[in-house]
């Protein structure tokens, strides 16, 4: 029995300690991601008049939402520019995470630290230089113009092509990062097994390594998709008031109209969207690894 009780006393004591270390992180998101969003949640249904909130409940704001062509087309801008960002970003990250992963150098290290070295700096900071460049007077317009390609200056900007340049240059070092860390899983060993058996290097591409390294790309793509639906200060410093989105659409409700509930509602749409993407490329990696 002491024997026994000697052994139970650890084991009772060692018990709680993985309870507490997941105690704690869900005590953050809790806190700080589950409850803002259950009273957004509310909030969305509840009605506003004379820019305060009221007791009642209604739909009225989310058919408020999908009946002005002015925020349907705010959802369409903002998905539309995830969808460009998630391709451009995996188009431009693949090769380099490839060479970045597959290189000899001895500098491989300073190569990868340059790769990412946009990180370092402000968003807000990267973006006003997309500003500086492509701006009617901008060093794009300049350059086009000594070279003879335009006879007038062009306003590249506010456009959603330029909200596009700026997400994109913003989120190509996540976009690498995650597909480095697929390719580091692929032994390059069976690149040169499957060449060694006569396959070219083309065909050892698209049938060895791109299928291993899917999930990693749809991994890039949807982070930088997700990003760039929620994004708010390159939307705003390169699309302005013109070219609304969904975070700049949900900013001037919540700060100048002072209306919340419509505010809120436009929120929730906003996360529901980000939080099923998430769950499907959840999904995809699952599936994938599965195979």
């Amino acid at each position: 029995m002491a024997g026994d009780h000697g052994l139970n006393g650890p084991r009772f004591a060692r018990a709680p300690v993985p309870w507490l270390l997941v105690a704690a992180p869900m005590a953050v998101l809790l806190v700080f991601f589950a409850l803002p969003n259950a009273l957004l949640l509310s909030t969305s249904f509840l009605r506003s008049e004379a820019q305060q909130l009221t007791d009642e409940l209604t739909l009225e704001n989310y058919g408020f939402l999908f009946s002005r062509s002015l925020y349907i087309g705010a959802f369409i801008r903002t998905f539309a520019v995830g969808v460009a960002v998630g391709l451009f970003d995996v188009l431009l990250g693949y090769p380099l995470a490839y060479f970045l992963v597959r290189t000899k150098s001895r500098f491989k290290g300073l190569l990868i630290a340059l790769a990412l070295a946009p990180l370092l700096a402000s968003v807000v900071v990267r973006t006003y230089g997309w500003y500086i460049i492509l701006n009617r007077f901008g060093v794009a317009n300049d350059l086009l113009l000594g070279l003879g390609l335009i006879e007038e200056r062009i306003a590249f900007m506010p456009s959603t092509p330029a909200i596009v340049v700026g997400l994109a240059h913003a989120l190509l070092p996540y976009t690498v990062l995650t597909i480095m860390g697929s390719l580091n899983g692929i032994n390059p060993n069976l690149e040169l097994a499957a060449m060694s058996l006569g396959a070219s290097r083309t065909r050892t591409f698209f049938h060895v390594v791109l299928p291993l390294c899917l999930p990693g790309i749809a991994g890039g793509f949807i982070l930088s998709f997700s990003i760039a639906i929620s994004a708010y200060a390159t939307p705003a410093i390169l699309g302005g008031p013109a070219t609304q989105v969904m975070a700049t659409a949900i900013y001037g409700f919540m700060t100048q109209l002072l209306d919340w509930s419509i505010g809120a509602a436009l929120a929730m749409i906003l996360i529901v969207c980000s939080l099923l993407l998430l769950y499907a490329a959840a999904r995809f990696g699952a599936r994938q690894a599965a195979l």
